[in-house]
């Protein structure tokens, strides 16, 4: 039954096929999630995120006399 065999095989590999694509959407979706998890960008550029630096004492020869 040579016939029987070969349609054993085509089903065979489609689930083999099936179970690659499901692996790689498995990982796909987890990497997706990953990139859900993080903060969400803040693209307005006059927000300040963080305190201006200090202002450094004037180093002029005007001021040191």
């Amino acid at each position: 039954m040579p016939a029987s065999d070969n349609h054993t095989n085509r089903i065979h590999d489609e689930a083999a096929a099936i179970a690659r694509q499901n692996a790689y959407m498995r990982d796909v979706v987890a990497q997706s999630l990953e990139i859900l998890k993080q903060a969400v960008p803040d693209t307005f550029l006059g927000r300040r995120t963080h305190e201006p630096f200090a202002s450094e004492p004037s180093s002029s020869p005007e001021d040191e006399r």
